[in-house]
């Protein structure tokens, strides 16, 4: 049922860890969702065989990479929802025993047609990998060669990166050697992984798959009608930063590739700091394609986000949201109401820059007292950045 690998670098150890985890959270889904269990399919890297090995604390070789799991359950939507429930919490503690981490929907089989398109979900039906059910268990599920990613997908990529950035920069300050190093250098690559979907979704050219998405940058960047001529910011980077940034995608899948030594060299604090300035520029980029307008700083990025979020509300929700001034700054009471991606991408953002000049931001967007200490800023932003 598990002959597939799940990593890049085949490592036997990180593969039998894999298999056997596996093993355990699909029998907790399983034995928790009962005679209404129809299967369950693999997602993500470790589903597509391309995940990450790192080494562990007592030296042992696992994978990186979450268990992205999707459970298919024959019942009516309102009990489906139901057995989700119980489905999850099962496989959490499936996960936690087994010292992995795990991220597990549950659907109806009915509902598969009516899946959301985000990146999670087209990958994992991308990859096709069932690991437990029928062959035929994800058909009717949107079709990733036919289907567009939702938009938003790129800022909630982009913030989850974001917050990680944040906790390697304090992995970096803290511990710039040994096995912490290593993970702020592994956060490192996953950044600029993320990077490269983004400017694929950017140009319509988004695939599941990390070798795929690999091939469809290097033909972006091949110009011609595919390439810097094709829609997408990518077309107002420079040359050299867009190069850069197709290398250092290319680069992150050649470390998978070669497994956890790959994730010990360079300098933490620089390599950090570098894809930070990367990470900045592409999500600026993108809001400012999102949003229609030029983000200056980010503060105006948060302005903007209000007068969308006042607009969509026609303004009666968002009276106080801007001082009578016209102050460029967003009320808590505005702030709350938005949509969670967008309420923490400014005041990430806000952190990984950390211009004097965006600060305020930060406590009003993560709901902070004024004053709030940069860890505690910084500390928020990474809890609700990972959550969205």
């Amino acid at each position: 049922m598990f002959e597939a690998p799940f990593t890049l670098a085949r490592s036997a150890e990180a593969e039998e860890r894999a298999q056997a985890a596996l093993a355990a959270l699909v029998s907790a889904a399983q034995d928790a969702a009962g005679e209404a269990f129809l299967g369950a399919a693999l997602g993500g890297p470790l589903g597509s065989g391309e995940g990450a090995v790192v080494r562990a604390a007592d030296g042992s070789l696992v994978p990186a990479d979450p268990f992205e799991l999707l459970v298919v359950v024959d019942a009516p939507l309102r009990t489906a929802a139901a057995l989700g429930r119980r489905v999850k919490r099962a496989v959490t503690e499936a996960a936690r025993s087994r010292r992995v981490t795990a991220a597990v929907d549950v659907t109806a089989r009915a509902a598969l047609p009516f899946l959301q398109p985000t990146l999670r979900t087209l990958e994992l039906v991308g990859s096709g990998r069932v690991a437990a059910g029928r062959p035929v268990l994800l058909d009717g599920a949107p079709d990733p060669a036919r289907t567009r990613p939702d938009p938003r997908e790129g800022l909630r990529l982009l913030v989850r990166r974001g917050s990680d950035l944040l906790r390697a920069e304090a992995i970096a300050d803290r511990t710039p050697r040994g096995r912490a190093a290593r993970e702020a250098l592994r956060i490192v690559g996953e950044t600029d992984l993320a990077l490269g979907a983004v400017v694929l979704l950017s140009a319509g050219r988004w695939v599941p798959g990390l070798r795929a998405r690999d091939a469809a940058l290097k033909d972006l960047a091949s110009g011609g009608a595919t390439g810097r001529s094709a829609a997408g910011f990518h077309a107002r980077m420079t040359w050299t930063r867009f190069r850069d940034l197709v290398e250092r995608y290319r680069g992150a899948v050649e470390a998978r590739a070669e497994g956890p030594d790959a994730f010990t060299r360079g300098d933490p604090r620089r390599q950090v700091g570098r894809a930070a300035d990367r990470w900045l520029e592409v999500l600026r980029l993108s809001e400012e394609e999102r949003l229609g307008q030029t983000l200056p700083d980010w503060t105006e990025h948060a302005a903007a986000l209000a007068r969308r979020s006042a607009a969509a509300a026609d303004g009666v929700l968002f009276e106080d949201a801007f001082s009578d001034d016209g102050a460029r700054r967003a009320t808590r009471r505005a702030a709350r109401a938005w949509n969670a991606d967008e309420r923490v991408a400014p005041a990430v953002a806000a952190l990984v820059d950390w211009d004097p000049g965006d600060l305020p931001i930060v406590p009003v967007l993560l709901d902070l007292a004024d004053g709030s200490s940069r860890e505690a800023m910084r500390q928020r932003a990474i809890a609700w950045g990972a959550a969205v």
